[in-house]
């Protein structure tokens, strides 16, 4: 459950990235019957892309910029996650990351629930489209362009960005296909 804090201003802080509906019904924020009024957009992104640009982050920004990311070196699931991304290739690195999942024969489903209930999923390989037909679909009919914001630089390598495809040897590609199946099959997503 996130962590909510109603400020003296009666102003709602939210001290995590991520809720799901549910998550805003236990807290008391809205009812169900609210969250089916309204029109309810996110976004999904391949795992394989996915991955390749958490590990990235965690080598280099979240480690560069402590201050920006304070919220990543306070967190203890992702300070391990970075420290074990300093000193690990990304294969050997994703191997940890799933080690718990590979060796249950579990999947992560955790994603879906962020999508469960909305009307409209945008792809992150097509955001500009996707934010266009939720746009349409609320009748704004002036475009509006998505900004570029939190872009992996580190994928960069001079003036070419290294396709997620580059980071993977096979055991890699494979443990993330199997983990990942439920997000994978229920878009389409393919390796390559």
């Amino acid at each position: 459950m996130p962590d909510w804090d109603l400020r003296r201003d009666g102003d709602l802080q939210i001290k995590k990235h991520h809720a799901t509906w549910q998550d805003l019904q236990d807290a008391g924020l809205m009812t169900r019957e609210q969250l089916d009024e309204l029109f309810k957009f996110t976004s999904v992104r391949n795992p394989y892309d996915l991955l390749v640009s958490r590990y990235l982050k965690r080598r280099g920004r979240f480690v560069n910029e402590p201050r920006k990311y304070r919220w990543a070196q306070e967190n203890p699931k992702i300070k391990a996650s970075m420290d074990a991304a300093q000193e690990q290739p990304f294969a050997e690195w994703i191997a940890g990351q799933l080690k718990r999942h590979q060796e249950k024969g579990s999947t992560i489903k955790g994603p879906l629930e962020y999508l469960d209930h909305a009307d409209y999923v945008i792809r992150f390989e097509a955001l500009q489209a996707g934010f266009n037909e939720v746009l349409k679909r609320l009748g704004v009919n002036d475009p509006i362009p998505v900004v570029a914001e939190n872009v992996t630089s580190e994928r960069k390598e001079g003036a070419k960005k290294r396709h997620y495809t580059e980071f993977y040897d096979e055991a890699s590609r494979e443990l993330v296909g199997r983990v990942y199946a439920p997000i994978i099959e229920r878009f389409g997503y393919r390796f390559g």
